[in-house]
């Protein structure tokens, strides 16, 4: 008879658990009932795009909801961007975002069709990829110093090629210019792709891009990789020196990214996609494919992308005001 009542208390404390456990999936169990989409102001096939794909298919598989990639392309992120500000903020529509959108433009465009911090919550920081600089093979040029070189001795001559203005493949060209003395000639092209075609063509003679979308070209032997442009080596290249290490002291240009609602949005669902998403970066499959394409996960809360965009506006804001960079 004296167990009776330790048993009692055992049982009422797993009803209890149990109970709380279902009220509080009850009280996202209505969320989401229909797809959410997740705006990509970038082109298919980019970076942004793939890991965007491969979260959303990893997050429908750990939650059970739907979610769906939707491509809105066009003026540096700008256009996908401010749908997102504009779109009802009832956790039915997020944004990737990244350097560009969030600390760039703010430099960039003297007047932004959208406010960031008034019209966006943050989501999550997701991660961040180094660019590349490399060149076309009959340029003849096999180090930054003989890059640098070159332009002095030609100046505004050499083109260097970009996936758009304002995005990190411009400002890359043009923090080189600034802390190196130099002059290039920009030219924007629709994407990334496009860019990287147009130095393999002989369009241009250099450009800025991702690794994971130059890795291919780089192993083909169809660009010549000079430089990358984190503060340490990347793994899939650890040949490969930074600026940093060729003379540039400081030189860092990274990609990060993340995702961003409209302001107004029930904290609650922003902290439930939050979790999706960090839940999504740690699954073995998604950390091979984001491995592949030398993207660096962060796992963390809602507030690192917003602290990650307002330390970084400054610095961009130096470096457009240094290299005097116009919009095309």
């Amino acid at each position: 008879m004296s167990t009776q009542p330790s048993r009692v208390k055992r049982w009422l404390a797993i009803t209890f658990t149990a109970c709380s456990l279902a009220a509080a999936a009850s009280a996202f169990a209505v969320y989401p009932d229909h797809p959410v989409t997740i705006v990509v102001p970038f082109n298919t096939g980019t970076t942004p795009d793939i890991v965007s794909r491969v979260l959303a298919a990893e997050m429908a598989r750990q939650t059970g909801g739907n979610y769906v990639v939707q491509n809105r392309t066009g003026a540096s992120g700008i256009i996908g961007t401010q749908a997102v500000a504009n779109a009802t903020p009832d956790g039915y529509t997020i944004g990737f975002a990244n350097v560009a959108t969030l600390a760039i433009n703010q430099g960039l465009y003297p007047k932004l069709q959208y406010d960031a911090d008034k019209q966006l919550a943050p989501v999550a920081l997701t991660g961040s990829v180094q660019n590349i600089l490399a060149v076309r093979p009959g340029l003849n040029v096999k180090t930054l110093a003989e890059l640098i070189a070159l332009a002095k001795k030609e100046p505004g001559k050499l083109i260097v090629a970009s996936g758009g203005n304002g995005t990190t493949g411009h400002l890359s060209g043009a923090m080189l210019s600034s802390m190196a003395g130099i002059d290039f000639l920009h030219v924007p092209y629709k994407g990334g792709v496009e860019a990287n075609l147009a130095v393999m063509r002989g369009e241009a003679d250099l450009v800025f891009d991702n690794i994971s979308s130059m890795a291919s070209f780089v192993s083909q032997g169809r660009v010549v990789p000079l430089a990358v442009t984190d503060l340490q080596r990347d793994a899939s290249m650890p040949q490969l020196a930074t600026m940093d290490e060729q003379g540039l002291k400081g030189y860092r240009a990274v990609a990060w990214t993340g995702y961003v609602a409209p302001a107004g949005t029930d904290p609650k669902v922003l902290d439930f996609l939050n979790t999706a998403i960090n839940n999504a970066l740690q699954a073995p499959e998604v950390q091979e494919k984001l491995k592949s394409l030398s993207y660096v996960p962060n796992i963390g809360p809602r507030q690192q992308l917003f602290d990650r965009a307002h330390a970084e506006r400054p610095v961009w804001a130096q470096v457009i005001k240094q290299a005097n960079v116009k919009l095309d």
